[in-house]
């Protein structure tokens, strides 16, 4: 029996049909979905330092971000990550895009470095256990 013929009451949660964008995926670290985090971010360099643009968030890491907003950004643009979650904890990231989804204003973000206390809120804070 191959592995696409078992079934239990899992199924969901252990598919075993392997997309091209499963067998793609590259992450290190595991990406939660939260909604109850804001997001703005700037581009980062003294001209746009100052310009907030508004995004959401679609899921996050203590390595990196996937996010959503009305401007286009280039690969390897350098933004800074403004994460605001709802007992007013902030955390200000450096990082730049390193992808962009074809036809849609969603982006793959890389943080400068790991952060590990950022890591360490986002489980603490999580008060469902939704991940990618």
């Amino acid at each position: 029996m191959s592995p696409q013929e078992i079934k239990n009451d899992n199924d969901e949660i252990f598919d075993m049909n392997f997309t091209d964008e499963k067998i793609q995926n590259h992450r290190t670290a595991v990406r939660y979905i939260r909604e109850d985090i804001s997001l703005s971010l700037q581009k980062d360099g003294l001209l746009n330092s100052s310009k907030k643009i508004p995004a959401k968030l679609l899921d996050i890491s203590s390595k990196g971000a996937t996010i959503e907003c009305d401007i286009k950004l280039g690969i390897n643009e350098k933004v800074i990550l403004k994460l605001i979650f709802k007992d007013n904890k902030e955390f200000s990231i450096h990082a730049k895009t390193i992808h962009h989804v074809k036809n849609k204003n969603q982006f793959g973000i890389k943080f400068d470095i790991f952060h590990h206390k950022l890591g360490d809120y986002i489980l603490s804070s999580q008060h469902e256990l939704i991940f990618k």
